[in-house]
């Protein structure tokens, strides 16, 4: 009995080292984001709605069929 005890107080390691990796992870992007200056938040809001200039769209990359 006192065996089995040693080695699940022993894993417990496992969990708090998980939680540690994955608070840290969390916490450093938190701090990262907040850090944020204000021209970098406004430019990374209008990407999703950026136009695409200079490059080729869809269409026109499409080959074209010999009709």
């Amino acid at each position: 009995m006192f065996r089995r005890i040693l080695i699940e107080d022993w894993t417990v390691i496992f969990t708090i080292v998980a939680f540690i990796t994955v608070a840290s992870i969390y916490l450093t992007m938190l701090y990262r984001t907040l850090r944020l200056r204000r021209p970098q938040v406004d430019h990374l809001s209008q990407l999703p709605f950026a136009e695409d200039t200079g490059k080729a769209t869809a269409n026109s990359a499409a080959p074209k069929s010999h009709e």
